[in-house]
């Protein structure tokens, strides 16, 4: 297949001269890179800075005009954020901020315009673009992960955008859970999202996300993020950004009181700043109790007698994958790698990693480490916050849509499935997300789960968890960037001449 732009040159998109970019976009991050390729070229936040200018005289496009990418650890002033998607108070719907969309695709694809030296001549040379891919959005057709839950609004203003305003050739979506499940080489999974803004439960059957048997509760990172703040506002512990502390050490004064401290900084700036040390700090110290019998003590030991083989067979296990001669998804694809927890084998290998997500060496010394530094040099002692904190996930919390713990959450969804579908479930139960790098989240799972009363000796549960950390922090993007390379998908592409044809409907017809 092949897609015509407005310049008569063909962009080809299928075969080895694909030239698509997958986007998967994020309430915390975003990630764009190209199809075929293991892993996204660009990762950054899904915010940007709204700078306030109060002057009436300042041109309008100025007074709107957005600061990204944005780095939170850096003090801006006058500068409020603005996320790439919030969620109304009210209906709880999820709402795009366009403008953002548009900053981020412009620059993470095509790049900004930087400053460049011009030499006396008389050639007029074009201006350098840098911070992206240095790509021509109308050159490439863009396959975009969406929310498991429709959000039609939301992909009707994306299609408008790319179409009419960036020209782009092609597009598709295709739901996260999906494309996480393809990323792991199955087409039947039942797939658990713990991200940032909320726990997804997904069943995937023969590629399709089963929308009636959907769950999404708002017990995500973002929900554990402020559990951890009010426990912290409890014990009369303030927290102070980053950015309070990175300028002293650039030479700049800042006072000890907190008008000084927050002088001309917005309050979701503040905010922001705060979170992003809450954040660090759950990803630092945060654990899953293996089993709800064992104390903090034993699961320390636990922690202890396994890290050292844990580390091992992690840093000495290769993993290729190769996308480009992948068929479509199956049960049996051999270029996957996984570890997997289940009745089967009774027993897991942990994936050796920190919750910030990289290997740890020392996880035997931090073992011993009970407390954790604030950008202020206060010490907290984490002993309340290592284990309550995840706990949560596992507690029946009845303001958030009636969540009974994730397990029962499981089960829950499995049970409203079709009978004949439940044992290809129970068998190709993918965790993943953000949430998803707590130590000893996956065993605490497996141990709850094989304690209800829903299993048969005939009925093996298995957990799949891969051996690669790019893959858990990446799975969705992984899954688009595999089924964008296969040759069977092409046909799937909606060309901008088929939109301007069929409207809308067209995509909702054929992205599902």
């Amino acid at each position: 297949m092949s897609l015509q732009k407005d310049s008569n040159e063909f962009v080809l998109c299928g075969g080895e001269d694909i030239s698509a970019l997958v986007v998967d976009l994020g309430f915390n991050s975003s990630k764009i890179g190209h199809n075929q390729e293991d892993t996204p070229r660009i990762f950054l936040n899904s915010i940007c800075g709204e700078e306030i200018i109060n002057n009436e005289n300042i041109n309008e496009n100025l007074k709107n005009k957005l600061k990204f990418p944005l780095n939170i650890c850096n003090r801006s002033e006058n500068v409020k954020i603005k996320p790439l998607f919030y969620k109304n108070n009210i209906s709880h719907e999820v709402i795009l901020n366009s403008d953002v969309f548009e900053k981020i695709i412009e620059y993470s694809i095509e790049g900004t315009v930087s400053k460049r030296v011009f030499e006396c001549n008389d050639e007029i040379i074009e201006p350098i673009k840098t911070g992206g891919l240095n790509l021509k959005l109308n050159e490439h057709p863009i396959l975009l992960s969406e929310a498991n839950i429709h959000n039609n609004k939301i992909r009707e203003e994306i299609t408008e955008i790319l179409f009419e305003k960036y020209n782009i050739p092609a597009i598709y979506f295709a739901k996260k859970a999906k494309l996480t499940s393809f990323s792991l080489g199955r087409s039947n999974s039942l797939v658990v999202d713990i991200g940032h803004s909320s726990l997804n439960i997904n069943p995937i059957y023969e590629g399709y996300v089963l929308q009636k048997n959907s769950f999404e509760y708002d017990v995500g990172g973002d929900y554990l993020d402020r559990v951890i703040y009010e426990k912290l506002k409890a014990d009369n512990i303030n927290i102070v950004p980053y950015f309070c502390y990175n300028n002293i050490s650039l030479g700049k004064s800042i006072g000890n009181n907190s008008e000084d401290l927050f002088k001309n900084i917005h309050s979701s700036y503040k905010e922001e700043g705060i979170l992003d040390v809450i954040r660090y700090m759950k990803e630092t110290i945060c654990k899953v109790r293996v089993s709800t019998n064992m104390d903090c003590n034993e699961n320390i030991k636990y922690e202890k007698d396994n890290v050292k083989d844990i580390v091992k067979d992690n840093m000495s296990e290769e993993h290729v994958t190769d996308y480009a001669s992948s068929s479509y998804p199956s049960g049996n694809n051999p270029s996957i790698a996984e570890n997997s927890y289940s009745s089967h084998n009774n027993g897991y290998t942990n994936n050796g990693y920190t919750n910030n997500g990289y290997i740890n060496n020392n996880h035997e010394s931090e073992l011993k480490d009970e407390t954790f530094d604030l950008p202020d040099g206060t010490k907290i002692n984490i002993d309340k916050y290592k284990y309550d904190i995840a706990e949560h996930l596992f507690k029946s919390i009845p303001h958030k849509n009636n969540f009974k713990g994730l397990p029962q959450a499981i089960i829950n969804c499995i049970l409203s499935t079709d009978v004949d579908i439940r044992k290809d479930l129970l068998q190709s139960i993918i965790v993943t997300g953000g949430s998803a790098l707590f130590s000893g989240l996956v065993e605490r799972l497996y141990n709850s789960l094989k304690e209800k009363e829903c299993f048969t000796q005939f009925v093996k549960l298995k957990i799949l968890n891969t051996t690669m950390l790019v893959e858990l922090k990446y799975s969705s993007w992984i899954g688009g960037s595999i089924l964008a390379s296969l040759g069977t998908f092409q046909q799937l592409w909606v060309s901008k001449e088929e939109y301007s044809d069929a409207g809308h409907g067209l995509i909702f017809d054929r992205c599902f």
